[in-house]
């Protein structure tokens, strides 16, 4: 039966340990467990220096725990640093020299294009804008960050964050997610507020299609709203469908190179 840790980032969780290299904000130490099962969903890990002191002396024991020094994590931390230190055949160093040309500003860049997005949600069509929103009164618009169709459906603009295996950083997708009535005017009218940070968790369903995935429309979601001026966080549901997977336990960076490959090089 397992035990569980008070995080301070994130609440009440399961029990794990780590050697200390592992704990905080360490990338790309490696990190070795033995598989994990329904009994044990979160092994003992440790990183590449220490695996070889366990190994030269059988395994965990006395004598290896006398030289390996080990951290309690939760297990959301645990699964932070396995995706952070788990070495990978490409590293996003491998595609520090790729250049692009960005469709927003039309400059060129050299390395890695970690954010794609969707100006518009799935739903909205290029006449709402000249056809129906010209004539119902406000019920149909599209901004930035919100829009309306019919005065019956509401949608936000969010940010899809995917940590990348082996490293610090994300790669996000900049997408959009429905809201209830209530949740889209009590979000605008807070869109100033310092106080929408303190908003709950709003439920939201995906609404753009990415075609590097089988369909995304009406994945579960939930939208953590951020401080004044920054997009709210989509955080997907557990589920097994492939963007959940890579939201949940890390995008590779060959993966991340395919994207790029698909989205933005055809422009090199």
């Amino acid at each position: 039966m397992s035990n569980n840790v008070q995080c301070a980032t994130h609440g009440e969780a399961q029990e794990t340990f780590v050697c200390t290299h592992l704990a905080g904000d360490a990338v790309a130490l490696g990190f070795n467990r033995d598989d994990p099962t329904d009994d044990d969903p979160f092994p003992d890990a440790c990183c590449d220096d220490c695996e070889l002191i366990r190994s030269a002396h059988g395994g965990w024991n006395d004598e290896s725990q006398k030289l390996v020094k080990i951290s309690l994590l939760c297990c959301r931390c645990y699964e932070r640093s396995r995706i952070r230190n788990t070495r990978t055949s490409i590293t996003l160093d491998d595609l520090a020299d790729l250049r692009w040309k960005c469709g927003s500003c039309e400059e060129w860049h050299t390395g890695p294009c970690l954010d794609l997005a969707y100006d518009s949600p799935e739903y909205w069509l290029d006449e709402d804008e000249g056809g129906r929103a010209s004539n119902d009164s406000g019920k149909t618009f599209l901004d930035e960050n919100y829009c309306a169709i019919g005065g019956e459906d509401f949608f936000v603009r969010g940010i899809i964050h995917l940590p990348i295996i082996g490293s610090a950083e994300n790669f996000r997708w900049g997408v959009w997610g429905s809201l209830s009535r209530k949740n889209f005017e009590i979000l605008r009218k807070m869109d100033n507020d310092p106080k929408r940070v303190d908003l709950p968790l709003m439920f939201s369903w995906l609404s753009t299609r990415i075609p590097e995935y089988p369909d995304t429309l009406s994945l579960k979601m939930h939208a953590r709203i951020q401080t004044v001026g920054w997009r709210p966080h989509f955080e997907l549901e557990p589920s097994d469908h492939p963007l959940s997977e890579e939201y949940h336990k890390g995008i590779t960076p060959e993966r991340v190179k395919t994207i790029m490959t698909g989205r933005v090089l055809g422009n090199a």
